[in-house]
């Protein structure tokens, strides 16, 4: 039987082809829209194909109460310049907005206290910071102050002290929850870091080596003697201003920017056209669709392993399958790619929970972004739109308040009116506040499905084979979150790279 990998397009394939590209993307999310940019404007003929009714992936637009509201990221981190030069060729650089510094809190025992403001993800680098003992508790809070008594051991693990601070030891790289809890006890770990970590990586710090949000921690560390002082000075080292940006209106912008200036470019943009089959031929590529038949020079995948059923063997009696001895050499890297989507970590899930409020019938209360340490049934993160982004909350109006709250997959449900009750009541909870229904003016669920973070522990193994199998086949290339890493400024960098690459005949 012949299969995706093996085989040439038919004659009466061929001749079934409606139209020609010398690139197609497959996905057109963020990242698959940046790379057809960067071909595009190389001069480079170039079709997109997006499964969804819209293109944007992470990256969309609902309107709650008539107001339009990212569905997805609302802000970009700004290290390396990557988003912002990005949007200035774009023509959107005076667009871009920075947050209101809104207070942020954590979630525990019941209650919402302010987070230490002077800590990186959560840890504190003063410990002697105002409200530290009412986030950590007194047993909590003398513990994380051993952490400036605890020798350093650099050559291996020793319980209280530290696994291995020698970034150069050979053992096995220490988690960050392992060096956190190690160095101050698990009420910092628990009650500020984890929190942290999974609200804005979607990752246990279990998951994660001490060095992959914090590289360089270990050798500053053994040079300064406690973690505190080896944070104060990654804090101190940080370019100043803010660390995440967005732009007025909404990130979504972005979408309708590139898929304008694409379009002006000439390129064949589709939605609602999943790739059924991707067939070898010659040096090229068949892309089929329900509804059409491409040849393209170059392929390149920009939508997760997960989707990537189209690289399975097709089925003898599918109407395209091509005829046992049709012409055209294996490829290595189909086989290597469907092998490897097989083995890929499932994604997980979250639902944004979108709420417009009548601003009049709340009682007064901090209007801050909340992270929850244990979630259990209920929200894990709460933002405060409106307060955060100026621009959003004069879109809003002031006698409008907008929350969004994020919640693991399925916890949220299908019943608008029983989520509608779990979400005003998770927002009165994590706000200190009594919030009853007829405070609710409109709400809105977007579910998103999160590839697997590149950081998690295990991933780099994913990672490189991906990499591997498409490097010595220069007509296939790879792009998205699942392989450039969680964020815009690393999926664009990541994007830009790759579509340079495939312009490169």
């Amino acid at each position: 039987m012949s299969t995706a990998e093996t085989a040439g397009a038919t004659a009466a394939e061929a001749s079934d082809i409606s139209s020609t590209a010398e690139l197609v993307v497959i996905g057109g999310g963020v990242a698959g829209l940046v790379a057809a940019w960067e071909a595009a404007r190389a001069g480079r003929s170039v079709t997109v194909l997006e499964a969804a009714t819209s293109f944007g992936g992470m990256v969309g637009m609902h309107r709650v109460g008539g107001v339009a509201l990212d569905a997805g990221a609302e802000s970009f981190a700004t290290r390396g310049g990557t988003v912002a030069a990005l949007l200035g060729d774009l023509g959107l650089a005076d667009q871009i907005v920075t947050p209101t510094r809104v207070p942020a809190r954590v979630h525990h025992d019941g209650v919402s206290r302010p987070m230490p403001a002077t800590g990186v993800l959560g840890i504190p680098t003063e410990l002697d910071a105002p409200g530290l003992a009412e986030v950590l508790g007194a047993d909590g809070l003398a513990r994380a102050r051993r952490d400036l008594e605890l020798p350093v051991e650099v050559t291996g693990a020793r319980p209280g002290v530290g696994a291995s601070v020698a970034a150069s030891s050979g053992r096995v790289p220490i988690s960050l929850a392992a060096l956190v809890t190690a160095r101050m006890g698990e009420a910092v770990t628990d009650r500020l870091l984890r929190p942290v970590v999974r609200g804005v990586h979607s990752v246990e710090p279990e998951e994660l080596a001490a060095t992959d949000l914090l590289p360089g921690v270990l050798d500053r560390v053994a040079e300064t003697g406690s973690l505190a002082a080896a944070l104060a000075g990654i804090r101190a080292a940080a370019p100043a201003g803010s660390a995440v940006q967005g732009l007025r209106g909404g990130i979504h912008r972005l979408v309708a920017a590139l898929v304008a200036d694409l379009t002006r470019l000439g390129a064949d943009l589709r939605t609602d056209a999943a790739v059924a089959a991707l067939t070898p031929d010659g040096g090229g590529w068949i892309v089929r669709t329900a509804s059409a038949t491409l040849r393209a020079d170059r392929v390149l995948l920009a939508c997760a392993p997960h989707a990537w059923a189209f690289l399975r063997p097709v089925p003898e009696h599918a109407p395209w399958a091509p005829r046992p001895g049709a012409g055209g050499a294996p490829r290595g890297a189909t086989r290597s790619l469907a092998t490897l989507a097989a083995d890929w970590p499932s994604p997980s899930g979250v639902d944004l929970v979108t709420l417009m409020l009548d601003a009049s019938a709340l009682p007064e209360h901090p209007r801050a972004g909340v992270l929850v340490a244990v979630p259990g049934r209920g929200a894990k993160a709460l933002t405060y739109a409106s307060a955060k982004w100026d621009w959003l909350g004069q879109a809003a109006g002031p006698d409008r308040a907008i929350i969004r709250l994020s919640y693991a997959a399925g916890i949220a449900g299908e019943d608008p009116e029983a989520r509608a009750t779990l979400a005003l009541a998770d927002a009165g909870r994590l706000l200190g506040i009594t919030l009853g229904s007829r405070a609710l003016v409109d709400h809105a669920r977007v579910s998103l499905v999160l590839p697997r973070p590149v950081r998690a522990w295990g991933m780099s193994h994913h990672v490189d084979r991906a990499r591997a199998a498409v490097a010595t086949d220069d007509s296939l290339d790879l792009a998205g979150t699942w392989i450039a890493g969680t964020g815009l400024a690393s999926v664009i960098a990541d994007a830009r790279a790759a579509g340079e690459r495939v312009s490169g005949f």
